[in-house]
């Protein structure tokens, strides 16, 4: 799916898989955001590059948002075809060790672990294939969850992995809490900070993008965690 100029959507709902993965195309080169699980992703992957005209452009980089298998999985494979690995620093042990915060125990398949070849924190801006990129850390989902902030064609657009995403009635819709690493504190905290960003379109994990009353999406994010991720303030009766 052509999402944005430039970006495309190459797996997800819209293709009957759960995790999304992006590619941006650069000066010569593609970037991928997330890689999806196993097989079928990968599949999807290689088929909507091809489709998209862009099999002719290598893929230079795999900026990961989170280690999660579902985002991870398939790096390993990347990795093996010469693509650099980025992720925050926080995530980026269990990638190279395929540990629990791989969430590894909630998938058949075994996590093939790999190494990063960059680890990223926050206020991190790097430049590959003409497209900058800054890092923004939002743990909570995970300790190691990061934003990739990129203003492309004068728009900014968040590459927000699981932390916050438009759920499938267009409200706010946060990640999964099983992982051990989960901390509903800094989830908070983080909602907090994205609320007072400006952006044009949030592409999340999962679901569709976001591309329209993106600042909104965000702001409303907040309130959506302290919904669900605070106990009650008021005692219930009884």
């Amino acid at each position: 799916m052509h999402v944005l100029k430039d970006i495309f959507l190459l797996t997800g709902q819209s293709y009957g898989t759960s995790s999304n993965a992006y590619a941006v195309l650069g000066e010569g080169a593609i970037i991928l955001i997330d890689c999806g699980t196993g097989s079928e992703d990968l599949k999807l992957i290689e088929q909507n590059l091809a489709q998209w005209g862009l099999e002719q452009y290598p893929i230079s980089h795999l900026l990961l948002t989170h280690s999660h298998f579902d985002h991870s999985g398939n790096a390993h494979i990347f990795s093996k075809r010469g693509v650099q690995l980025i992720a925050g620093s926080g995530d980026a042990e269990g990638i190279e060790t395929g540990d629990e915060r791989t969430l590894f125990y909630s998938y058949r398949q075994n996590y093939v672990p790999c190494q990063v070849d960059r680890k990223v924190k926050d206020g991190d801006i790097f430049t590959l294939s003409g497209l900058q990129f800054e890092v923004i850390h939002v743990p909570g989902h995970s300790r190691g969850s990061v934003v990739y902030k990129l203003i492309h064609r004068n728009q900014v657009i968040l590459f927000t992995g699981d932390t916050v995403m438009p759920g499938p009635n267009g409200q706010p819709k946060l990640g999964v809490t099983v992982a051990e690493d989960f901390n509903a504190e800094h989830y908070l905290k983080s909602l907090n900070r994205l609320s007072k960003m400006e952006a044009d379109a949030v592409l999340g994990g999962h679901f569709q993008p976001c591309l329209r009353n993106a600042t909104f999406l965000l702001r409303r994010g907040y309130r959506t965690g302290l919904i669900q991720l605070r106990a009650p303030s008021i005692p219930t009766l009884q």
